[in-house]
């Protein structure tokens, strides 16, 4: 991603790569967990498990102490990206790929087995091939179909693979002459408490045996005794204390942080210590800011619950005395996190990022909080009471906003005046839990068309439709302002999901496609399990600009299944007619500018005048339906 030297960075929270970016964005915010990270990445030859909450920053931890240690890993693990079926096949197979491709480029000699002609019937010596198959250069149907039929092979054989694995990483050991650093990347995408965590403990064990760094969830850190996580040396990341939010934010908006201080500690405390919380909750901010009409404590509010709607809207949410006990004592009992239960369980409520957990207190307690964003959805809260919440209220004050005149024209659309603004505030931030916010088209569709203008920037939006006659001209109408500046290719596809479908082999194809916008209506009925294998591909979508159609009605099937995918994704709902949106005679006159610049078929110019006639074509024939009654 591009990055702005002087000016402003925002983004959905990705991790830090390159030296650029750690120069410009980086804070040093870790403390004594980063310290130690590089002490094990030099001195030692033992397992570790580096553990925190979505978005507290593990990616960029990582990539900091490997790039100031120059210790890189000798094969990188991709269990979050290499994956059909969540199931033994996959797993042995991402780890057998990544250790052939290291083998093969260190040149190790292979030849004390003849699995290729066993697994695949290639030739006895040829692991290229075997690589290949295990994981294509390139898409196609027959390669998916090849890959479906070696991984079936590879669960059925997995005691066979083990020993296979085992013996590569002898070969390796010995090449190298030193202990083999592996990395187990995306383990923390795993809900510890899902079949497809249980299905790779066999994989854990086997990687335990050499130095190897898996990267987990902060609910993998609590697993019980027998697990083969419960063994191995741990470090965990805390949330971030206020001050060092606030210096993240002052470096993701460069030379214009000065003006909004306020605001950045505002966000900072309802970020509730967590990294890619605050920069979602900047980035709607900014957003928001835009509204001509809106003030910035309006926006304040705004930011907060569409952030909460981004993360949390249709999740299943944890008890009620759950919260109210971690509320009250402000800790939370280690043990807690291993009682039996379904989605009201801390451990559950510890993975969606309903609690946040900070540094361990006298064994077995942790110190713990709710979330700032959910704690008013849940009964029995006092919100103005709470710090955040008294900070957002005490800012509209210095901001010479009466209490019950915050936001009432977005605050009060079904209660009226009768109650309080500060009344009106909290239950406005508390209904993103409930339902995500609906929005305005014509909002929508500025918001987007300004995220696409630029292929530096990699923008993903879900978009929930109402009227499915809406989303074919407001589709064009984005792609039409895709390529206002530039050429961008913009491809939409449907992809549908349910019993017998194969959904991720037709991702798998749209993303090996020579595209800038993907777009993807979602259609069928979706099975659990493949709704939670596309999310576990989240950072697969990363680098893309990325536009999801799912009808209103269905969110609430996708939604409480993409606890990471929305991590990555906002989310919009489209609730009116395109019609008192865009006019014709807007249409008209973009369409008589850019006609006279189009030149080839391949131009921004061609592209944007091809699907602003279905643009024009979809507002005549509504006009044409209300002048007929």
């Amino acid at each position: 991603m591009k990055r702005n030297r002087y000016g402003i960075n925002l983004d959905s929270g990705i991790p830090l790569v390159t030296e650029t970016e750690f120069e410009l964005l980086y804070v040093s915010c870790f403390g004594e967990t980063e310290e130690h990270l590089k002490s094990w990445l030099v001195e030692s030859d033992r397992p570790l498990l580096l553990g925190g909450q979505i978005g507290s920053g593990k990616s960029t931890l990582i990539n900091k102490a490997i790039q100031e240690t120059g210790l890189s890993p000798d094969v990188t693990l991709h269990f979050d990206l290499e994956f059909l079926n969540l199931d033994s096949g996959d797993y042995w197979s991402i780890v057998l790929a990544g250790l052939l491709e290291t083998a093969l480029t260190k040149g190790i000699d292979l030849k004390f087995c003849k699995l290729p002609q066993e697994l695949g019937q290639y030739q006895a010596e040829d692991w290229q091939a075997l690589l290949d198959g295990l994981r294509p250069r390139s898409f196609s149907m027959d390669s998916f179909n090849a890959k479906i039929v070696l991984r079936k092979k590879v669960a059925e054989n997995a005691a066979y693979i083990r020993k296979i694995v085992i013996e590569i990483c002898r070969l390796l050991e010995l090449a190298i002459g030193r202990p083999l650093f592996l990395f187990a990347a995306g383990l923390d995408k795993y809900d510890p408490l899902s079949s497809s965590f249980f299905a790779m403990q066999d994989i854990v064990i086997a990687l335990s045996g050499y130095k190897t760094l898996f990267e987990v969830n902060a609910a993998h850190l609590f697993q019980k005794p027998g697990s083969p996580f419960y063994p191995l040396d741990r470090l965990f990341l805390s949330v971030l204390e206020t001050d060092s939010v606030v210096e993240i934010l002052v470096k993701r908006m460069g030379v214009y942080a000065q003006p909004i201080q306020m605001e950045l500690e505002t966000i900072a405390r309802w970020s509730g210590g967590n990294p890619r919380q605050a920069l979602r909750l900047l980035s709607h901010l900014e957003t928001a800011r835009k509204k001509r009409k809106r003030n910035v404590a309006e926006s304040l509010a705004v930011a907060i619950h569409e952030t909460t709607s981004d993360f949390f809207a249709y999740s299943p949410k944890p008890s009620t005395d759950l919260i109210k006990s971690i509320r009250r004592a402000g800790s939370i009992n280690a043990t807690t996190f291993s009682l039996p239960g379904d989605k009201d369980t801390a451990l559950r409520a510890l993975y969606g990022n309903w609690i946040f957990i900070s540094k361990k207190e006298d064994s077995p307690s942790w110190t713990a909080k709710v979330n700032p964003l959910v704690k008013t959805s849940f009964e029995g809260t006092t919100a103005p009471e709470d710090p955040e919440v008294k900070l957002l209220r005490d800012y509209a004050v210095n901001s010479n906003i009466s209490a019950t005149g915050l936001g009432l024209h977005r605050l009060d659309e079904k209660n009226g005046q009768s109650k309080t603004g500060d009344q009106l505030l909290w239950e406005f931030i508390a209904s993103g839990v409930e339902q995500p916010i609906h929005t305005n088209l014509s909002e929508t569709l500025d918001i987007l068309a300004d995220a696409l203008l630029s292929k530096d920037r990699s923008d993903r939006a879900i978009l929930a439709y109402k009227d499915v006659k809406v989303t074919e001209a407001a589709r064009a109408y984005l792609f039409a302002k895709a390529n206002s500046y530039e050429y961008q290719r913009c491809k939409h596809i449907v992809i549908t999901g349910g019993l017998g479908m194969q959904p991720m082999m037709e991702i798998e194809a749209f993303l090996s496609e020579d595209t800038d916008v993907f777009s993807i209506e979602f259609a069928g009925k979706w099975e659990s399990t493949q709704l939670e294998t596309l999310d576990k591909q989240r950072d697969r979508f990363v680098s893309r600009q990325m536009l999801w159609w799912i009808p209103f009605d269905e969110l609430k099937l996708y939604l409480p299944s993409w606890t990471q995918l929305r991590q990555l994704f906002e989310l919009f709902v489209l609730e009116d007619e395109l019609l008192g949106s865009i006019s014709e005679e807007d249409v008209l006159a973009d369409l008589a500018f850019f006609e006279n610049m189009a030149g080839g078929e391949q131009s921004s110019k061609a592209t944007v005048v091809i699907n602003l006639k279905i643009v024009l074509e979809y507002l005549r024939g509504i006009r044409q339906r209300v002048d007929h009654g």
